[in-house]
């Protein structure tokens, strides 16, 4: 009579442990790795029919299913091969890394906020200062600011007069621009209130 096995796949969340249990019962019962209880991935049937055979007979081998890919680094090209339990294992660590670094991006920009809040009524912005430092973050803030500014230019007209000088205005409306060069200033608009003939 053949008896049925089955396979659970366990991670250990501390040491990274990829832990693989086969036993006769397909009842779950948790493993405990580093003091902890590891995470459960998979349970598959590994039952593996049992054949009469004689001295004659050639017993039947089972190849694992394999993956191989070619890696590319600095021009030299190296294979590698890799079974269902490394895809699986990659696959773990991939989701793993990246809970991780949404988790930091979530406390760095707790931090950034925190800093910018009480920096400038603290008495202690020296040490402010070296943990934004330590973490990248600059003590900046942002300010509204109006600007006026006074343009003198050219502006080629038609001989004949045309519309007169309320075309120069809307020419100028239309085409005058203003914009930054530096990055740590935007301009977010600006308006032309009156034009004037004449140069100063």
């Amino acid at each position: 009579m053949m008896q049925n096995w089955f396979k659970y796949t366990f991670v250990c969340s501390i040491c990274d442990a990829l832990i693989e249990i086969t036993n006769k019962t397909n009842v779950y019962r948790p493993h405990i790795c580093c003091g902890i209880e590891a995470n459960w991935l998979s349970v598959v049937n590994a039952t593996i029919p049992t054949n009469q055979t004689t001295k004659e007979e050639t017993m039947e081998t089972t190849t694992p299913q394999v993956m191989t890919l070619d890696w590319v680094d600095n021009d030299v090209v190296t294979t590698k091969t890799y079974t269902e339990s490394d895809i699986r294992h990659m696959v773990w660590q991939n989701k793993n890394l990246t809970a991780k670094q949404n988790e930091w991006y979530t406390k760095e920009s707790k931090l950034r906020t925190f800093i910018h809040d009480v920096f400038e009524n603290s008495d202690d912005q020296e040490s402010l200062t070296e943990i934004a430092e330590m973490f990248d973050i600059p003590l900046t803030k942002e300010v509204e600011v109006t600007v006026w500014v006074r343009v003198d230019a050219t502006v080629e007209v038609e001989l004949t007069g045309g519309d007169g000088f309320d075309a120069v205005e809307e020419f100028i409306s239309q085409n005058l621009t203003v914009d930054s060069y530096g990055s740590e200033m935007s301009v977010n608009n600006f308006e032309v209130e009156r034009v004037e003939e004449g140069a100063y």
